[in-house]
């Protein structure tokens, strides 16, 4: 059942202190099984008080802008979605459109022991946390949480796409400004809540002219794949971008190494499905184990080993399967 939430015209007078120039704007995706996934950006912008005088405290709400978009086979409507606001110690209960779109909520009321109705913002209340509830066609009931930062964001994203050929899956975006950006991070998950990293390409710093970057996926999985733009400024915050599908047919990809032979310590790795599943050994000629690791990404960095031939020794733990490559250091 929906709960009450009052209407912004049924208060007679109100504060609004907008703070929408220096909100780091986050997400969460949730994918469905019935071939869609919803995307929810939800920001507190506002503090909302009919007070005057608020000598012994104030009641108030929030408002919130939010904007809720589907990819995939769109379902008529979600079953339910609402959320809270707040600090970790404090949460506040608004309602969201089970169609999506664009808009703003104002949350249930809430009461504050403090004089400041005159200056209140969500910066200066500490709301930095989001929890969604969300249920609809092919997803369960969850609640899922995200946090942001009140910085200015990092970078301005122009567009952000994925597309899938000739066994790889080709990624670009372009921003038009960059301030304090370190380094970008592809990631890809297999139901939009698990993320492994791919790559990592270094960032412009700060720049006011167009960019344009590319990635390259070498071993996608069969199947829906979903990928995501992470953005790391110089302090460590991040930024994500929107999901983006790309659906890959089943084929047979041999598992390979390269390069072989290798005047380095770095060898990549093409043709697995789930690195993570994975572990290697390295063996020399007489079958002894010199080095074993789990993969978790294309490329291992291995020690220094004599030059001569060995071979590479790869398991997959989840079907028993193992597949023996020769290597070649020089």
């Amino acid at each position: 059942m929906k709960k009450f939430l009052p209407s912004v015209k049924a208060l007679a007078f109100y504060f609004l202190f907008s703070i929408i120039s220096t909100v780091s704007f986050s997400q969460v995706t949730v994918v469905s099984t019935a071939g869609y996934s919803v995307t929810v950006n939800v920001q507190p912008i506002a503090i909302l008080t009919t007070a005057t005088d608020c000598q012994w405290g104030y009641g108030y709400t929030v408002k919130l802008n939010y904007s809720i978009t589907f990819t995939g086979n769109r379902p008529p409507a979600l079953y339910d979605i609402q959320g809270t606001v707040g600090d970790g110690s404090k949460a506040i209960y608004f309602d969201l459109p089970e169609v999506g779109g664009v808009g703003s909520a104002i949350t249930s009321n809430d009461y504050r022991n403090v004089s400041d109705c005159k200056t209140a913002n969500p910066i200066t209340f500490g709301f930095n946390k989001i929890v969604i509830k969300i249920k609809g066609p092919g997803i369960d009931e969850q609640s899922v949480t995200y946090f942001y930062s009140w910085a200015p964001l990092a970078i301005k994203l122009l567009s952000f796409s994925a597309d899938g050929s000739n066994d790889q899956v080709n990624l670009n975006w372009a921003t038009e400004t960059e301030t304090n950006n370190e380094y970008f991070t592809i990631e890809r998950s297999t139901d939009g809540t698990q993320w492994s990293e791919i790559k990592r390409i270094k960032g412009a710093g700060n720049s006011t002219s167009t960019l344009k970057y590319q990635a390259t996926d070498d071993a996608p999985l069969a199947g829906n794949s979903y990928y995501r733009l992470k953005q790391t400024d110089f302090d460590g915050a991040v930024t994500y971008s929107d999901a983006r599908t790309v659906k890959m047919a089943a084929t047979a990809r041999a598992i390979a190494i390269y390069p072989v032979p290798n005047t380095g310590n770095t060898i990549n790795f093409k043709g697995l499905s789930d690195y993570k599943n994975n572990d290697m050994t390295l063996l020399n000629l007489g079958g002894k184990a010199v080095f074993t690791a789990t993969l978790n990404k294309a490329s291992v960095e291995l020690p220094s080993v004599p030059t001569g031939v060995y071979f590479i020794q790869v398991k997959n733990r989840a079907t028993g399967e193992t597949t023996s490559l020769r290597y070649v250091k020089i």
